[in-house]
């Protein structure tokens, strides 16, 4: 099925219609360069692009329903209301008049109402929106056509009334308008002929005013679509622009948060995210764990190889730390320099010191050399790890960072290349 069929999903009757159109999103780049050059150039000829044109229906197919449905039923009543007109003008075919407005224009407009709820394509929508117009339109051409009364020429004035609703109340889109005054023109030539003839005195005026009122409804209607358009044009521009600002945002905030060389979070993330997963252990009781890494002698290792090599040597590292840390509740951070840290949320701190074991074993098998290292002819990292529960006496954040920070102290105070507490001592759970 058809986007433009999918406007509306009914059950059954005029009460079950789902009226809410769906939000397309951002249009695409070239729809968005076709929209700017729509709106600086205009659209003379009241159609988009094709899938512009499309969406355009697509958006405004439930307001249009709503208009239609409102009118649809004022027509029924108002067009029945002339019946009294045709009582006092032209009382000779009376009769004809209640059956063709009563008995034919009543039951084929609710039906065709029906049935376009049924079937809400835009062009069939509006198609039969032009088939009511020119059915109203007919019954007032014909009646006249078949009276004897003197008065059924000044009786054709009444496809003004035909003409200021279809263009102003149901809002007829600007083509089908010019199609029905076709219409109408040609209808009103042929009745002339079988209407008895009028004082020209009465005719001339009449005919002004239906003239005029085609005239002046067209071109308000035309301006009523241009400008529905040309809104639509300007909603649609003005959701894009804030959807591209939206993805600027969140691009620019994800790069607030991240470190540029190694494509982990930065020093204020880690900060935000400890203080939110601290909060977090308060409530259900679980232990936070602290991982902090230092690139060992890394210095020596920027003054051999470069500052270059030393940038591709924290991004390796990173990227261990990243793959061998994968938990959708962890998080791995630049703390500075050569050092990094993670966070492990609802986390023992036995199982902290696995952890820090494989980040430790896993730099060492990247083998990256490293010939500037008293302790070793590769790349190694020296790990410290604390845990704490937030809910005991006497923790906090800065007390955790403080026990982690100490952990790295000894690690690297101990020859490194090596996890502090060593979790192959004893009591070191």
């Amino acid at each position: 099925m058809s986007p433009i069929a999918r406007d509306f999903v009914p059950t059954t009757g005029f009460g079950a219609i789902d009226l809410a159109p769906v939000d397309y999103g951002p249009v695409s780049a070239g729809s968005a360069e076709q929209i700017d050059q729509l709106l600086s150039n205009g659209f003379p000829t009241l159609r988009f692009p094709a899938e512009l044109e499309q969406r355009f229906q697509h958006d405004t197919a439930a307001d249009r329903l709503r208009v239609i449905i409102i009118t649809a039923a004022l027509v029924v009543i108002l067009f029945n209301g002339y019946l009294l007109t045709d009582l006092l003008m032209i009382p000779d075919v009376f009769a004809e008049a209640v059956a063709l407005r009563t008995g034919l224009f009543t039951p084929v407009t609710l039906i065709g109402l029906y049935v376009l709820i049924k079937t809400p394509h835009p062009l069939f929508r509006e198609v039969l929106v032009l088939l009511a117009a020119v059915l109203a339109a007919s019954i007032v051409l014909y009646l006249p056509s078949i009276s004897k009364d003197p008065l059924a020429g000044p009786y054709l004035v009444g496809l003004a009334m035909v003409v200021m609703f279809s263009h102003s109340v149901a809002q007829m889109r600007f083509w089908m308008a010019i199609a029905l005054d076709i219409f109408i023109a040609i209808g009103t030539a042929v009745a002339l002929h079988f209407i008895p003839p009028a004082p020209i005195e009465v005719m001339i005026p009449s005919a002004l005013v239906l003239i005029s009122t085609v005239t002046f409804t067209l071109f308000g209607c035309y301006s009523l679509e241009r400008d529905e358009r040309q809104n639509w044009l300007l909603r649609i521009r003005e959701t894009n622009l804030l959807a591209a600002l939206k993805t600027a945002n969140e691009r620019l905030d994800k790069i607030s948060r991240s470190d540029l060389l190694t494509q982990v979070a930065n020093r204020r993330h880690f900060d935000e995210f400890l203080t939110r997963v601290w909060e977090r252990a308060e409530v259900d009781g679980s232990e936070v764990s602290l991982i902090m890494i230092d690139v060992d002698h890394f210095k020596a290792y920027n003054d051999h190889y470069g500052h270059p090599a030393g940038d591709e040597c924290l991004r390796q590292v990173a990227g261990t730390l990243k793959r061998r840390l994968r938990r959708p509740g962890d998080l791995v951070a630049r703390f500075g320099g050569e050092e990094f840290i993670a966070v492990l949320t609802g986390t023992t701190l036995p199982i902290a010191l696995q952890a820090a074991d494989r980040i430790k074993v896993a730099i060492e098998r990247l083998r990256v050399p490293h010939v500037g290292s008293p302790t070793s002819s590769f790349v190694t990292v020296s790990v410290g790890v604390a845990s704490m529960r937030p809910i005991d006496r006497g923790t906090s954040q800065k007390t955790l960072l403080i026990k982690a920070d100490e952990a790295l102290y000894r690690a690297k105070n101990s020859g490194r290349n090596r996890v502090w507490p060593d979790p192959d001592a004893e009591g070191a759970a």
